[in-house]
């Protein structure tokens, strides 16, 4: 394959437009097309103690106050234990609660003494219902001991760079070396993310929970309300007590981008709910939709075997719009095929662009032949060495 690489802003030239492509580079110059308006928000005030925006696929900070001071974080606590239970068991495993998990107190999910129940309902009673008696039950199925557990939430902590972070317990009542800070959580929150099942359940409005030999079932709905009043709202967790005040970690996509955003300390339940859903469309006021290339633009070209000083312009497949931070820093890699040989069909897939932010590539479209060039016949062949000569001779001369 022939690599060629173009580095530039998002706002500069990124094969908008169909033109002429020279010497196999990517072609283009001025503005890539703009699919939306840039519209950013005012930043908005936070009464909290603490919040963050941060980009979940680049780990971006769009937004921060006190991050990295140490806080108390309530049941926001879960999402380490829910991400734990996750990696260490399955979901249709059985748990036998325990007396210690049954008298955890406080928010429950009314687990019974003996009660078998599954991973599956446990993680749904944790991460939706919040339940304190669910996290020490699965903390007990994934590590043996409670305490154990603890090394286990700690040491991962560690592993992840939480260098704010302590846990004392599974479920986030207050105690003594407990806390975690805006950053860590929303580092935290996007690990656990990328797994579907805890992003499935941490998305879900509502549970229904078989309740062992009793009649009838345990019918929980979300401590999260976002999830419910914003459209694009699709995680993670709620906590609070009374040292902790009022806290989330919550996360949205739209057309795209996925942010997550981070409350600790909030004066109350409602001015929490809506500082993070204003940090949240604020953040996404900073993303635009742009057209990284257009439909059959000319990107780059080949040499056509046998066909002297002639070359096939290679065009996009299809368009490609993403919604990007307007800030964003795109790389534009171009590969093409090192050995064409004819005939060449039109459409014939002859290389690819791929688009890289960061680490990460962020999308990519074939390139194709333009037009269609026949066999290479024993007269287009002899022409083409006439020509070759006579550009020989011509030099020469």
């Amino acid at each position: 394959m022939l690599l060629f690489v173009l580095s530039a802003f998002v706002g500069l030239a990124i094969l908008a437009a169909p033109a002429a492509a020279e010497n196999g580079s990517p072609s283009g110059s001025g503005s890539a097309a703009v699919a939306s308006e840039f519209n950013p928000k005012p930043v908005p005030a936070v009464e909290a103690t603490a919040a963050i925006v941060m980009d979940m696929e680049s780990g971006r900070v769009l937004y921060d106050k006190n991050a990295d001071e140490r806080l108390p974080m309530a049941s926001t606590t879960k999402i380490m234990t829910g991400l734990l239970a996750l990696e260490k068991l399955s979901a249709g495993q059985m748990v036998t609660a325990s007396e210690r998990a049954c008298a955890a107190g406080e928010s429950e999910m009314w687990l019974e003494p003996g009660e078998v129940i599954s991973v599956e309902y446990l993680l749904q009673g944790l991460l939706v219902r919040s339940g304190n008696d669910a996290a020490i039950a699965l903390a007990e199925a994934a590590a043996g001991t409670l305490e154990d557990f603890l090394v286990l939430m700690n040491a991962r902590a560690k592993e992840l760079g939480l260098a704010n972070t302590s846990f004392s317990n599974p479920h986030g009542l207050d105690g003594a070396n407990h806390y975690s800070s805006a950053r860590d959580l929303a580092r935290l929150g996007i690990i656990a993310m990328q797994h579907e099942e805890f992003r499935r359940i941490v998305g879900m409005q509502k549970v229904t929970i078989p309740w062992g030999n009793r009649e009838g079932d345990r019918v929980f709905s979300s401590r999260n309300r976002l999830l419910k009043s914003v459209d694009y709202a699709d995680g993670i967790k709620t906590g609070f007590t009374g040292k902790a005040g009022w806290c989330i970690v919550l996360s949205g996509t739209q057309r795209g981008a996925s942010l997550i955003v981070v409350v600790l300390g909030g004066k109350t339940q409602d001015s929490r709910d809506e500082e993070a859903r204003k940090l949240l469309e604020y953040g996404f006021s900073l993303y635009q939709e742009r057209v990284l290339v257009e439909k059959s633009a000319r990107v780059a070209a080949v040499p056509i075997p046998y066909h002297f000083g002639t070359e096939m312009p290679l065009v996009s497949e299809s368009g490609l719009v993403r919604n990007l931070y307007h800030k964003d820093e795109i790389e534009t890699v171009v590969d093409l095929e090192g050995d064409v040989s004819l005939p060449i069909e039109r459409g014939q897939v002859l290389g690819k662009v791929t688009f890289v932010r960061g680490e990460s590539t962020i999308g990519e479209v074939p390139l194709v032949a333009e037009i269609s060039v026949g066999r290479a016949t024993l007269g287009i062949k002899v022409k083409y060495f006439w020509a070759l000569f006579a550009n020989w001779v011509g030099g020469i001369v």
